[in-house]
């Protein structure tokens, strides 16, 4: 981005955060956000709440306008720019200027950049009052409850429950023998190289660069799944979990007992379109085969010690 749409966004962020954002007491429409590690489903689950429910979202447009995406969708009314999805995306990335994004810009306007575990003690009190500013514009220019999915949250969990007591949390559980063979894949695929990191850095990431890069995409899970389930203990009502492989064989199932979930906790949900009543789930060894063995060795073996 260029010096001007700096400048711009900056600008934004201030109005965002000191007139849109204004007010006090509980948020009228609770965030809802989708957690988990890299390459466990988090982008398919996404695209099909927002087709089967009606919820917010931010768009690769409002993240053009990420200092103040309440204000985009205010003058732009990008919710009607929705089509229902293709279910395709490219490490999280899904194409068109409104389908969903996850738009790190945007949190980035309130968390740093490196380390990204951010604790709450290293979490800057005003950084967290403007995110409670900003969630607060978008909901009320939506008119509805807003369906983030950026991962990283998972490392910002503690500061993001302080800010924002009110968020709901969907954590997506997938075997993590498919979840760590998903990772190697990608980091082929993008570096050509399967000991490159690759996506959500967690707090032991100069430790974990050391070990053998199966045992490296393992420990990354472990990590996440370790952070979130800390944070959550105490408020375990704002968290469910949602199995993927269960999700692929009975979309329509899941999705239900989502909605269930959210409207229970203060989420008005509308009925929005059609999804497939299920998807594909790819189980074809897709890397080097004598390093997919050395994962599921490492997996087993863990597993043993208790994961």
């Amino acid at each position: 981005m260029g010096a001007g749409g700096k400048v711009l966004n900056r600008t934004l962020h201030r109005i965002e955060c000191g007139l849109l954002g204004a007010g006090s007491g509980p948020l009228r429409y609770p965030p809802v956000f989708i957690l988990g590690a890299p390459r466990c489903g988090s982008t398919l689950l996404y695209q099909a709440m927002l087709d089967y429910f009606r919820l917010g979202y931010i768009s690769n447009f409002h993240c053009k306008f990420f200092g103040a995406p309440s204000l985009a969708e205010r003058a732009f009314r990008l919710r009607g720019w929705r089509e229902a999805s293709s279910y395709r995306s490219d490490h999280g990335h899904v194409s068109g200027w409104g389908a969903p994004s996850e738009c790190g810009s945007y949190w980035y306007r309130f968390f740093r950049r490196k380390p990204q575990y951010v604790p709450l003690n290293e979490a800057p009190e005003g950084c967290l009052g403007d995110l409670r500013r900003s969630l607060r514009a978008i909901g009320a220019a939506m008119g509805r409850s807003v369906l983030f999915k950026n991962l990283l949250t998972a490392l910002r969990l503690e500061p993001v429950l302080m800010a924002v007591p009110e968020s709901i949390f969907i954590v997506v559980q997938r075997d993590w023998l498919d979840t760590a063979h998903s990772l190697l894949e990608s980091r082929m695929k993008l570096h050509g190289d399967y000991g490159r990191w690759f996506s959500v850095e967690p707090p032991e990431i100069d430790s974990l660069r050391e070990r053998p890069a199966h045992e490296q995409v393992v420990e990354q899970i472990r990590s996440i799944h370790a952070l979130i389930d800390k944070e959550r203990r105490p408020a375990p009502d704002r968290f469910m979990d949602v199995d993927y492989d269960l999700f692929c064989r009975d979309t329509h199932a899941v999705l239900e007992r989502i909605g269930e979930f959210l409207k229970l906790r203060g989420v008005a949900l509308r009925a929005a379109g059609e999804v497939p009543c299920s998807f594909t789930v790819r189980k074809s060894i897709r890397i080097d085969e004598g390093l997919y063995k050395d994962l599921e060795d490492y997996v087993e073996r863990t597993a043993r010690r208790g994961m």
